[in-house]
């Protein structure tokens, strides 16, 4: 039988990873700001990829989720003074993609829902199942403010605390959120239990 010890140690190598990562980019950040201007390409080459996933999941246009990862990227450089060192780049970054993304889809007049519809064949994998394309059209048909904690919790995986940092909401309003999220998924699922993506 494993003691308590063993159980913990799993979680305690992640958590001192992650704080060694953080360590890690707020001494880049400090190389920059000192006028290491190529040290920067350390973090975007680290957290590319991450961005633009998360761009992807909440405008589901592959085009522009590439343009708005070099925005964000450019942003964060513009602002890199500002980074606070009680919080990680990562979450910091995040914050400005969401903001990124969410400017971008308050701008599109289209039905989103619909544009999702046009474009999903084209992000389909062939290990998502029926019922997890069900779930992703739920979770496009959510306003805004809602598919940014489903995305940023259940998709990027952050804590309640980075959510909440993430969004400039307190951790109770990221909970508030996200109850009335699923709760909304729910019923369109409910509504929709024979959709079918690609007729």
């Amino acid at each position: 039988m494993k003691n308590e010890d063993d159980i913990d140690k799993p979680d305690k190598e992640k958590l001192e990873a992650a704080q060694q990562s953080a360590l890690e980019d707020h001494e880049i950040i400090r190389k920059v700001l000192k006028g290491q201007v190529n040290a920067y390409r350390v973090l975007v080459d680290k957290y590319q990829r991450p961005v633009y996933n998360l761009l992807i999941r909440m405008i589901h246009d592959r085009d522009e989720a590439r343009e708005l990862t070099q925005v964000v990227f450019v942003k964060a450089y513009e602002a890199l003074a500002t980074v606070s060192g009680d919080h990680k780049f990562f979450s910091w970054v995040y914050r400005i993609a969401v903001n990124t993304a969410l400017n971008y889809l308050k701008k599109q007049k289209n039905n989103v829902g619909i544009e999702y519809l046009k474009n999903v064949e084209d992000e389909r994998e062939d290990t998502y199942d029926e019922r997890e394309y069900q779930l992703q059209y739920a979770v496009n048909q959510l306003k805004e403010k809602y598919r940014a904690v489903i995305v940023l919790k259940y998709y990027e995986q952050l804590s309640y605390k980075e959510v909440a940092y993430s969004l400039q909401i307190s951790e109770q309003k990221v909970r508030s959120r996200l109850f009335d999220a699923r709760m909304q998924i729910k019923e369109i699922l409910e509504k929709t239990p024979y959709f079918r993506t690609f007729e």
